[in-house]
């Protein structure tokens, strides 16, 4: 019986790094395709699809919208629903990176994984392109 316990054991630690693995290969990938824009035009397509994004995937409704910062609610309390903020960021050479901040208030973690989130963000307004 106590093997049973200790292999039940074992197979949850290795669960929890498999996820583990997942989570900083998903935050890895998030990072590295941040997404930038040099032209008025292109940021402005992707600022659009920032915004796109959001109303379609956060859980809350945006509170605070700008020309280069925008938010959502804080999330509901134990809800596993995402949070957001995003901002346009001037990092020289007329180059903005846009950025975006995605959370959850929920211990057990968010709907979808905030990482997993933040990469699909990436992808999308990528993917409006602009440039």
């Amino acid at each position: 019986m106590r093997e049973l316990g200790v292999m039940a054991f074992v197979a949850f630690a290795l669960v929890g790094c498999a996820n583990n693995q997942q989570t900083e290969a998903w935050k890895a990938e998030a990072l590295r395709t941040t997404p930038s824009c040099q032209t008025e035009d292109s940021c402005q397509v992707k600022w659009s699809a920032a915004r796109r994004w959001v109303l379609n995937n956060a859980g809350t409704k945006i509170q605070n919208y700008g020309p280069d910062y925008f938010d959502t609610y804080n999330p509901i309390a134990n809800s596993p629903r995402l949070a957001a903020q995003i901002s346009k960021d001037a990092v020289g050479g007329g180059k903005y990176v846009i950025a975006a901040k995605l959370w959850c208030d929920n211990m057990f973690g968010c709907q979808p994984n905030a990482w997993q989130a933040l990469l699909d963000f990436n992808r999308s307004v990528n993917a409006a392109g602009g440039e």
